[in-house]
């Protein structure tokens, strides 16, 4: 049992969706720590949440580019810099 609960603590599901306020083409998408993932929708998302995980986004593949570091949700991005600009993500 305790082996289960280590590798749980070592991935994080953050929920992305293309619309403000959780709308639009919505998903959960898991992470594990450490990892850089693609997202879905590249270069669509406009809001996250974050299921009390910090994990830093990036506006290129391979985890590049400029970033931003989340560890709240982002309910509408459209109010900043990274609307429609993240690609991957690294938890």
């Amino acid at each position: 049992m305790l082996s289960v609960m280590a590798v749980v603590a070592d991935a994080a599901t953050i929920y992305v969706c293309t619309g403000a306020k959780y709308t639009g083409d919505c998903t959960d998408l898991d992470v594990s720590a450490g990892e850089c993932k693609l997202l879905p929708k590249n270069d669509a998302l406009s809001s996250v949440r974050m299921n009390s995980y910090s994990c830093t986004f990036y506006t290129d593949k391979g985890c590049s580019g400029l970033k931003t570091t989340f560890s709240s949700d982002q309910e509408n991005l459209r109010d900043g810099t990274f609307n429609d600009q993240l690609t991957s993500v690294r938890c």
